[in-house]
């Protein structure tokens, strides 16, 4: 077995020398230069967009359009009109970025990524939503699933110090290629769930529901799918590079825009002498962090929203970070420690914002129920529907401030929608390109008579049908991501027409998924001396955990959560009762029960078929596989003599070949399989 990083292994100097290498060569990191901007503000496709980008504007402003509609074209121009066509596999899966760049620069733009791709705009709303009905409270709840950061920093740092480059990789080398099948679905899922969760909370900028008719108005839908088409346009032309360039640029407006509206938000709640002596003689006090909703509710109770935030919490650190692509991809770019530290400032600044944005709800709420109580006067609400004020819609809240909180906190939702999105049409062309690539080729060998689905994936053929790094990417993998991109922006719009809810998005679909877990944290938590020899494949050790873990799930979103356009439980007749499971008398207590029965479902079923070595669907190695195994070289860190640390390939004992036949025999009759 190769050395890990332990005393018995070798020093720097003798690893280097076992290893027969010179000092790694310097990484390929992304740079940018002023001159780069000067080559792309000169290029022929940026002047022609931005001469039709000013027609455009004219043209709205002719009709005299509602401004808000400029943002969408604005953000068109500056994200579609510079953007470079990838023109190969490492820029369009990779964005150019080495696995071992430890530079500032690769920090900076992974970590800015990280936190605009989670920085969403249903996020924004939920938090929103939620601080307007628990307080601050609301805000720090849904900044619990934030904990997903810390989780899959921790997971994949080890994962990737195992050798694996991914976590499809990490899946068919411990489980087989029908595990791997179920988490690409999964995967595939929650993509599918982002597009229209997003692009719903925009279009509610522009356009509302026509209840006559139980669909949206003309606006609503315009606005939806220009809000799809602008992501869908750059990023089909630049993948991955589009995307993280384009995170850089959304993070720096997010963060000046926000500032703005909170001291705005914060000097009119001070100058509002009605709403503050409201809010002193009926509350605790006025300040944010004491308001309570309901005072006769304790904040720091499950009632009072302690519920969320322990359930978010649950699936925050141990299932919902590798359910995520978007967050999982980016994790296996640059050095390994370069990643984590990335992952960890920009999870802390993502949360950080999305609390920030609580405190619109929060304001919403104080406002709302000053008004309904007859203190404030209605033209405090200018214009704006006294319920949404009230339940902290981000909409209705900033039109209460005026045209320029309004203009400004749509720019940051769209911004935020798009960043998304582009990353998830990014996450997307990956997963149905290299990450499936393997599995593609299985299905197709099945159609066509070359293997038995026993059989696909033993022997020789085994690298054939592994998942293929982003490294090794061809051409042909491009186009698959690219068509795959056009395929999930469409079928990702369908759920609109069943009135779905953003809420819905995070919370059920992490429920469903509770059984990632387990079969991923372990195998990167517990080292392998622990686990079963590589290259042995134990399926039930995952498949039970997803699957027992997804029918909980889907009962749990069926009886509870389908909901129709009227807000009524579609199948509330549905035999199925999960009220033992809750803790607690508040709104989420079954949510949490659910879902902390669901983790130790995950891990029971994961220890159990992990232990047992004669279970069914087993898979013996065979000497390819084995030598398959043994190629993925475990890494370890090693300094110089100047104290400079590099990333390298631990080295196996001297004199080191692949197994025979007789030590296979040795292996299954071992206690290690």
């Amino acid at each position: 077995a190769p050395c890990y990083p332990s005393p018995s292994c070798s020093s720097p100097s003798e690893i280097s020398e076992a290893m027969g290498a010179d000092a790694p060569a310097k990484a390929e990191t992304l740079q940018f230069s002023t001159a780069d901007v000067i080559e792309k503000l000169r290029s022929p496709q940026f002047i022609v967009f931005t001469v039709l980008w000013l027609v455009v504007t004219i043209v709205l402003a002719t009709l005299k359009v509602d401004n808000l509609w400029h943002i969408l074209t604005l953000i068109a121009w500056l994200l579609i009109g510079p953007c470079n066509i990838a023109t190969n596999a490492k820029t369009f899966f990779k964005a150019d970025i080495d696995d071992r760049a430890t530079d500032s620069s690769s920090m900076f733009v992974l970590g800015s990524s990280a936190m605009m791709s989670w920085v969403f705009a249903k996020s924004i709303n939920n938090a929103s939503v939620l601080s307007a009905k628990y307080g601050i409270v609301g805000g720090f709840g849904y900044c619990a699933w934030y904990l997903s950061f810390v989780g899959s920093s921790v997971v994949i740092y080890r994962l990737r110090l195992k050798g694996y480059f991914s976590l499809p990789h990490m899946i068919f080398d411990r489980y087989g290629r029908w595990a791997q099948l179920l988490y690409c679905m999964a995967n595939f899922y929650r993509l599918y769930t982002e597009v229209w969760s997003n692009t719903m909370t925009v279009s509610d900028f522009y356009g509302s529901r026509v209840e006559s008719d139980k669909d949206y108005d003309r606006d609503w839908w315009t606005s939806n799918l220009l809000g799809l088409s602008i992501p869908l346009a750059y990023v089909f032309m630049g993948g991955m590079k589009s995307s993280i360039v384009s995170d850089a640029v959304q993070g720096t407006f997010t963060i000046a825009f926000l500032f703005i509206v909170l001291i705005y938000m914060t000097v009119m709640k001070d100058d509002n002498k009605y709403l503050n002596k409201h809010l002193e003689d009926n509350y605790v006090g006025s300040s944010w962090e004491v308001y309570n909703p309901v005072p006769s509710r304790a904040m720091l109770s499950l009632d009072g929203g302690m519920d969320l935030l322990a359930g978010g919490a649950v699936q925050g650190l141990l299932s919902y970070p590798f359910f995520d692509p978007v967050l999982t991809d980016r994790a296996f770019l640059t050095d390994p420690r370069t990643m984590a530290r990335s992952f960890m400032i920009g999870g802390t600044f993502a949360g950080f914002i999305i609390l920030c944005f609580g405190f619109l709800g929060i304001y919403g709420s104080m406002l709302g129920n000053c008004v309904n109580d007859g203190v404030c006067p209605e033209s405090d609400l200018n214009g704006a529907i006294l319920a949404d004020v009230k339940a902290g819609k981000p909409f209705a809240v900033a039109k209460t401030m005026g045209e320029t909180v309004l203009f400004l906190t749509a720019f940051i939702m769209i911004l935020s929608s798009i960043s998304t999105l582009d990353s998830t049409f990014t996450s997307t062309a990956k997963l149905l390109g290299p990450d499936m690539s393997g599995l593609w080729s299985w299905l197709n060998d099945i159609v066509t008579g070359k293997v038995s689905i026993r059989a696909s994936t033993r022997g020789e053929s085994i690298q054939k049908y592994m998942p293929l790094a982003m490294s090794e990417a061809t051409d042909r993998h491009v186009w698959v991501g690219r068509l795959g991109m056009i395929l999930m922006a469409l079928i990702g719009t369908l759920p609109i027409m069943e009135c779905p809810t953003q809420l819905s998005a995070t919370t059920i679909s992490g429920t469903v998924v509770m059984g990632l877990g387990a079969p991923i944290y372990m195998i990167g938590l517990l080292p392998d001396s622990w686990l079963w020899t590589r290259g042995t494949k134990r399926p039930l050790a995952f498949c039970t955990s997803f699957i027992f873990c997804a029918m909980m799930g889907i009962c749990y979103q069926v009886r509870y959560s389908t909901k129709d356009c009227d807000g009524n439980l579609k199948y509330s007749y549905a035999n199925v009762d999960f009220t033992p499971l809750t803790i607690g008398g508040g709104s989420y207590g079954m949510f949490l029960g659910t879902n902390v029965a669901g983790a130790m479902v995950s891990l029971v079923c994961w220890a159990l078929f992990a232990k047992l070595d004669f279970c069914l669907f087993n898979e013996i190695p065979t000497l390819a596989e084995v030598n398959a195994a043994a190629a993925a070289k475990v890494k370890i860190y090693v300094a110089d003599d100047q104290g400079a640390v590099s990333l390298i390939d631990a080295p196996g004992p001297a004199g080191e070949s692949p197994a025979s036949p007789g030590e296979i025999e040795l292996l299954v009759s071992g206690s290690q399989l």
